[in-house]
């Protein structure tokens, strides 16, 4: 199950997605656009807007809200990432030079700062207060995820409860929040909602997600190593079960189909996202 494949129930309103995002990130500003340029060469594989898209067309609720939101999501994403770097002193990202290193931390920061400006702007045409609320609280969990995370690095050993939270306020957090988005009805159509079940299933994948990666990096997951004895494939199993009971809630469709495709051992790798 490939990336492009999991798109085929959304293909359209992702195009969509596409040109809003292009939209959003266009600048006159010399440095930013020879940013903007780069970053575009090395795209990633937008999964976050996908799940996001995907999670509206099975609640039936997409709207062209959605698709803004979607973008939002892949700007605020990229901004942490560029940020990320920053804090990591890290020289490379998605197989490619970062930011910082190809230019300097401050470009890096900078344009991290430009992509959440936009985000602001579009949350004000979206005009949800919902929707606000929500994407303001859980970069709050983010923000403290990675605090949690650096005043761990120095630990010879971590609790499971220490990496759990860790990984569930950086990666499932973000990922509940796409879901969720998608689950809300920014319209006057007030249909089903199907919040809880999308922030469940969201934050359950986002977990088998990290995991996933982390198991991957074999020279230091997370930073902070895995805890003592620590049962990735169980851990992966439980989380797994959970989101997909969470799923059960959403009525049959191509999207929701795509959506517990996110969860088997064939869906997109973590790595270059």
């Amino acid at each position: 199950m490939t990336a492009e494949e999991l798109q085929e129930p959304v293909r359209l309103p992702f195009n969509d997605f596409r040109d809003e995002y292009r939209r959003y990130t266009h600048s006159v500003a010399p440095l930013l656009h020879d940013v903007e340029e780069y970053l575009a060469q090395i795209p990633g594989k937008q999964l976050r807007p996908l799940i996001l898209l995907l999670s509206a067309k099975a609640c039936n609720t997409l709207t062209h809200s959605h698709i803004l939101l979607a973008t939002a999501i892949e700007l605020l994403h990229n901004a942490t990432l560029m940020h990320d770097d920053v804090v990591d002193e890290s020289d490379t990202r998605r197989g490619h030079e970062s930011v910082r290193h190809r230019w300097s931390n401050q470009v890096a920061v900078l344009c991290g700062d430009y992509y959440l400006s936009q985000v602001m702007s579009i949350l004000h045409e979206v005009g949800s207060a919902d929707a606000s609320n929500l994407i303001a609280h859980t970069v709050a969990t983010m923000s403290q995820g990675e605090l949690k995370q650096l005043s761990l690095t120095t630990k010879k050993e971590i609790t499971l409860d220490e990496y759990i939270d860790i990984i569930g306020s950086k990666t499932a957090s973000l990922m509940s929040l796409c879901c969720e988005l998608g689950a809300m009805p920014l319209s006057d159509h007030k249909g089903h909602d199907y919040r809880k079940a999308m922030h469940d299933f969201g934050y359950h994948y986002g977990l088998v997600f990290q995991i996933r990666d982390d198991v991957n990096d074999t020279l230091s997951p997370h930073d902070i190593g895995f805890p003592k004895d620590f049962n990735a494939e169980s851990m992966i199993e439980k989380h797994r079960d959970l989101a997909m009971q969470a799923l059960e809630a959403i009525p049959s469709s191509p999207a929701k189909d795509a959506l517990g495709k996110l969860l088997m051992p064939s869906a997109p790798s973590p790595d270059n996202t």
